[in-house]
């Protein structure tokens, strides 16, 4: 019996180390847990704290990208506001329903600097519903309330009733690095029977509506010429944007000669285009013809190539495009060549303008191209 007890005292530690063991056990894990606890949400509090500060940077980033674009825009409609328009371009319509497209051509300035001229586009349906003579025009030039020329003269006319119309700008002083603005107004519109009862517009009455409007553009409006339609039932004004620095110079004075004008505005111009298209048609009557050549020699070898007889049969084709565009080039440059400008070369010119002035020359750097 002693003995026995003996050993169940002995035993009985044993199993107090184990239980020891097993406690020193969960106090890591439970530590473990508690440091893992501590460090998770640490992390989500460093993080709910720094959210704000993003959202703040991005808030900033978006502000000053939408700042740098509002700027570029802003920058480029100053720009576009101080050169001319680029050749080719609609002009665009200040007010009123559209009367067919006028597109500028060539712009030159003299060697002199004191006289400009632009070449002003009629499309097929401007030339039925505008009229071809100058005279019938209304001027209006439109500076900046700074520009340093006092006294300008302006003339508008036709090269032709199917022609072009030509506007010159003339100073007594070299013009200076700035764009003006020339609108023209047709009084004299080609109506249809349904515009019969439409009601003539006086001149006062434009006048004062272009005025008005010039007035209330803000600093920051364009007039934009998609706003206006052929449902716009006020008379159609159209504008162009010209500044004489940035326009083609020439190195001659036409002064009041409209002949030397139009000879190097039309004629000059018109013999070098249709000398390049007799040329360059000319070239590529060669070149096809060297194509035909080939087909000829592989037919003559395999009358069976099918891919050389349909080339052949295209290739003909163009040859005999190509030939005929060079005819009509050949003939139009001899009518050019022979051409002879009369003393009145631009018809009944209007001469007469009214001057206008604006704080804001960007609302004019709209364009429809």
């Amino acid at each position: 019996m002693f003995l026995k007890s003996k050993k169940k005292s002995k035993e009985k530690p044993k199993k107090e180390k184990k239980k020891k063991k097993v406690d020193k056990v969960d106090k890591v894990d439970k530590v473990n847990e508690k440091v893992a606890e501590k460090e998770h949400t640490f992390a989500d509090v460093k993080m709910y704290r720094i959210m704000p500060l993003i959202a703040l940077v991005g808030f900033i980033i978006m502000a000053f990208s939408f700042g740098t674009i509002i700027k570029n825009n802003h920058d480029y409609k100053v720009m576009l506001s101080r050169i001319t328009m680029k050749k080719g371009t609609n002009l665009p319509l200040f007010q009123g329903g559209s009367k067919g497209n006028l597109t500028v051509g060539n712009v030159i300035v003299s060697k002199d600097k004191k006289h400009l001229a632009a070449e002003i586009k009629y499309d097929d349906t401007a030339h039925q519903q505008l009229s071809a003579f100058g005279k019938k025009y209304k001027l209006y030039i439109v500076t900046s309330k700074g520009y340093r020329i006092e006294n300008l003269s302006a003339k508008y006319g036709f090269f032709g009733t199917d022609g072009n119309g030509v506007l010159t700008v003339a100073s007594k002083v070299p013009f200076p690095d700035e764009a003006f603005v020339v609108m023209l107004y047709d009084k004299g519109q080609l109506i249809s029977t349904q515009d019969i009862q439409a009601q003539a517009v006086q001149d006062d009455t434009l006048d004062k509506s272009i005025t008005k409007q010039l007035a209330g553009a803000s600093s920051s409006s364009t007039i934009d010429p998609s706003s206006n339609s052929n449902s716009d039932t006020r008379p159609p004004v159209y504008y162009v944007r010209l500044n004489p620095v940035s326009s083609k110079h020439v190195d001659y004075n036409w002064g009041d000669n409209e002949r030397k004008l139009v000879d190097n505005l039309f004629i000059k111009q018109n013999i070098a285009k249709y000398k390049k298209q007799v040329k360059d048609a000319n070239k590529k009557i060669k070149l096809a013809q060297n194509t035909l050549n080939e087909y000829n020699k592989r037919l003559k070898e395999n009358p069976e190539d099918d891919t050389a007889q349909s080339g052949k049969e295209q290739i003909e084709q163009s040859i005999d495009s190509l030939k005929h565009q060079a005819q009509v080039a050949t003939k139009n440059y001899k009518r050019m060549e022979a051409y002879r400008i009369k003393k009145d070369a631009l018809g009944e010119e209007q001469t007469n303008f009214k001057r206008l002035t604006t704080n804001n020359m960007q609302a004019f750097s709209g364009s429809t191209n």
